[in-house]
């Protein structure tokens, strides 16, 4: 990822995510937002051990619904970081999160993709077996594969410039790189001009 120009970025639920301090350690202005007050409140607690962060990063008690109608086109860039399989009204969810990127803004989504194996991997392995996620996380009904959420994308005036995969390493509690977009995947676009 090219952060060099980014001086704003939005991340959506960012209670769950940690992805907004990284990037603002980079001196980007960091909007995180979440309807969560109490994990709000733990995001808040977390930045508070950096100063540095802490001028950087802003957090919200708010839903990306009423968000957006107070900041269209605002942002250079927006990350919905594991997200997206969480929400009911997905395409709804994905346009408003659009609506508060400026032309030429990017968006980068990370989420599950809809196979059996991301069945296998994220619930049966991960909440089930090894017990890394607590039971009923995630439901598989909601995961969504690439292709519908470049259709999307697309719909509103995006393009996908990138497609990775991404595989969780729960043993050593961390994230690589993969050419395999089957469990999880990691979606770069950009908004049209």
């Amino acid at each position: 990822m090219n952060i060099h120009g980014v001086r704003s970025y939005g991340d959506v639920f960012s209670g769950r995510s940690l992805v907004h301090q990284s990037l603002a350690s980079f001196s980007i202005n960091v909007t995180g937002i979440d309807p969560s007050d109490e994990l709000i409140a733990i995001a808040k607690e977390h930045v508070r051990q950096d100063s540095e962060l802490a001028r950087r990063v802003t957090y919200e008690i708010d839903t990306i619904e009423d968000h957006a109608k107070r900041n269209p086109k605002k942002y250079d860039a927006v990350v919905l970081s594991e997200v997206i399989e969480h929400v009911n009204e997905q395409e709804a969810f994905l346009k408003l999160c659009i609506d508060v990127v400026k032309p030429g803004g990017s968006i980068f989504l990370s989420t599950f993709n809809k196979t059996i194996i991301s069945y296998i991997w994220g619930i049966f392995l991960m909440e089930d077996i090894f017990k890394v996620l607590p039971k009923d996380t995630h439901q598989w009904k909601k995961f969504i594969s690439h292709e519908e959420t470049q259709r999307i994308f697309e719909k509103y005036n995006c393009q996908v410039v990138k497609v990775n995969g991404l595989l969780y390493q729960h043993w050593n509690n961390d994230w690589k790189w993969t050419k395999s977009t089957g469990v999880t995947y990691l979606q770069h676009a950009i908004k049209n001009e």
